[in-house]
């Protein structure tokens, strides 16, 4: 019987299930994890952190709403068409977003500890859905959160305890 029943995400908490692993994320989670893991910490820079998000929240809103009210759209359709490009992108490489993966379908799970500072820990399971192979990339909380290697770890082993 496996030891770890969940772990931290980005932006939620994976859990096990007899036969599946599910996703529970949301934005909402992610402000949640984000305020519980940079505001609520010991040390100010994790608080500088907490405060940086929310500033460059603002300025990005602020931007689309001066955009939209001055009339620049171009510059906003070049931003949304940037963005629809880069989805489509991971999309044709594979890469998709169910809440629900069956352990079964699983082929394979890779670990990335990523750099502090410049990449997030993440993991990328290879799964079958019928008779296509897709991938999901789940982000760990950053290596700079109290928790970032223990979350980092603690996913790692829960898939290696399932035999991945």
């Amino acid at each position: 019987m496996p030891s770890i029943e969940s772990f931290p995400t980005k932006r939620g908490t994976a859990r096990f299930t007899e036969d599946a692993v599910h996703f529970d994320e949301s934005v909402v989670g992610y402000i949640r994890s984000l305020y519980w893991e940079y505001w609520k910490s010991n040390t100010w820079w994790r608080k500088g952190v907490f405060v940086g998000y929310v500033l460059g929240l603002l300025v990005g809103l602020g931007w689309i709403i001066s955009a939209v009210r001055s009339g620049d759209v171009l510059l906003l359709a070049v931003v949304v068409g940037l963005l629809a490009v880069l989805w489509l992108a991971n999309y044709a490489r594979g890469f998709r977003s169910p809440d629900r993966i069956r352990l079964d379908a699983i082929e394979e799970v890779s670990a990335t500890r990523g750099e502090k500072g410049l990449t997030r820990p993440r993991l990328v399971i290879t799964y079958t859905d019928g008779e296509s192979t897709h991938k999901r990339r789940v982000n760990l909380p950053s290596l700079y959160t109290t928790d970032g290697e223990t979350a980092y770890e603690r996913a790692r082993s829960a898939f290696r305890e399932r035999g991945f």
